[in-house]
């Protein structure tokens, strides 16, 4: 795994020319989308509402202050009622009964069921942070892909129109030599077959384009400006040159990875928070009590208390042991799971690692072979004007240089993306590693 990837001194892409100064390129372009983007706003939100669970598990710190109070109409018709010396010659009472109440209730030991609580709010809050940093650095790939996508099926469509052309203007020569009676119909077959092949891949192309306009619109929320979009580098100093330590970082960085350890953490803090229903919950309340006129009495009661109230759940139909061997397994099933989570995580570097290796040597021998095909067509350029070589000779190593510039354009955006890729594998696609901020 010690191989080594020699990067290109000129860069992975360069095929485009340097656009205007107010060009969208794609640094402006991802800056704007971490902004505005659907899928980090509500990740970002996410992460904002588990900060408020915390401060939420945090109140049971407090005391429970209560205010209740009443007023009404009370009548009240009964024989002790009717015998009493109030002044209403014997009259059922009739009053108007006022009463409050206030109560606060201290929690001062619950089998540190809040302290888990709170650690639990707090994992679910770094939880929410590292699927935000997933989803970031997903859409950053998502917009990288969309951008290059649109720049690569330009780029194709300008030579397959000229191949195009080529094809055309070889086959009317074909079709001349054949009216003239010194050509052969099978060689206008022929060419017409390329033709159609010629313009099916234009075709394809330029269906290419608009799809990939249609997903750039759906990425960045706006259509491209296709003119003034300008090919990127990519940030190849961030490629580690082996893919030890290309998987090393992966495993520290990667947000898959981040989120199963904290999941893992999460279980484990489940436990303790069943634990606490083994130990009693003591609580410290205090009342104060006032009523006038009420239940048929004249005149004021006040009230007030202090108490002490313990409450030990001796006996639960076993419960307890079931939730907590249930969260024994679950925490098990986590730890299984970022296992499996690491193997996808070195899979996914190892992948693209690969691709990028490939890729490169797919570009240094395309490139190889458009500069062949272009020594083949000069060759034959100056053979013709010697008289030579016929004009199809020379028209086919035309196409041959066309064909050659659509696979080396093709593959030069392939290897870009193959970067992105690989620092996304590698949990480095973020916006402090490509200066986005």
């Amino acid at each position: 795994m010690g191989r080594t990837i020699f990067l290109l001194a000129a860069g992975v892409i360069g095929l485009g020319a340097w656009g205007p100064a107010n060009a969208a390129t794609l640094e402006d372009e991802l800056a704007g989308l971490l902004l505005d983007h659907p899928n980090i706003r509500a990740a970002d939100k996410t992460v904002e509402a588990q900060r408020q669970e915390i401060k939420r598990t945090k109140s049971n710190y407090y005391p429970q202050v209560t205010l209740t109070t009443e007023t009404g109409i009370e009548r009240i018709d009964s024989p002790s009622e009717r015998d009493q010396g109030d002044g209403q010659g014997g009259k059922p009472s009739n009053r108007t009964p006022h009463s409050a109440s206030l109560s606060i209730t201290q929690n001062l030991f619950n089998g540190f069921l809040t302290t888990s609580q709170v650690r639990t709010a707090r994992l679910n809050k770094e939880l929410a942070r590292m699927t935000l940093e997933g989803t970031r650095q997903n859409t950053v790939l998502e917009g990288v892909n969309g951008y290059l996508n649109v720049l690569k099926q330009k780029r194709l469509i300008e030579p397959a129109r000229e191949n195009e052309a080529t094809i055309l203007q070889q086959l009317n020569l074909e079709d001349e030599r054949v009216q003239r009676g010194s050509g052969v119909a099978v060689d206008v077959l022929q060419a017409k077959s390329r033709l159609q092949v010629s313009r099916e891949r234009l075709v394809t192309f330029e269906g290419a384009l608009e799809d990939g306009v249609s997903r750039y619109t759906q990425t960045f929320n706006h259509a491209p400006d296709i003119n003034s979009m300008m090919d990127p580098v990519p940030p190849v100093e961030m490629v580690p040159s082996e893919l030890d330590r290309a998987l090393d970082i992966a495993i520290v960085n990667n947000p898959a990875l981040g989120n199963s350890s904290v999941t893992i953490e999460a279980a484990r803090e489940r436990k303790r928070t069943l634990r606490s229903e083994y130990y009693p919950v003591i609580d410290l309340d205090s009342a104060y009590n006032f009523e006038k006129h009420a239940g048929g009495t004249l005149g004021v009661r006040r009230d007030y208390s202090v108490t002490l109230r313990a409450t030990w759940g001796l006996f639960t139909g076993f419960s307890t042991r079931n939730l907590l061997s249930q969260a024994a397994f679950n925490l098990g099933a986590t730890k299984d799971t970022h296992d499996f989570t690491a193997r996808k995580v070195i899979e996914q570097t190892k992948l693209a690692w690969q691709a990028l290796l490939t890729a490169k040597e797919r570009l240094v021998l395309l490139e190889n072979a458009v500069n062949i095909a272009s020594e083949v067509f000069t060759s034959r350029q100056k053979l013709r004007e010697a008289g030579k070589e016929t004009v199809i000779n020379v028209l086919d190593a035309e196409n041959e240089v066309n064909n050659a510039q659509i696979n080396f354009t093709s593959a030069s955006y392939d290897e870009g993306l193959a970067v992105y890729q690989l620092l996304l594998a590698m949990g480095l696609l973020n916006p402090s590693g490509l200066n986005l901020y």
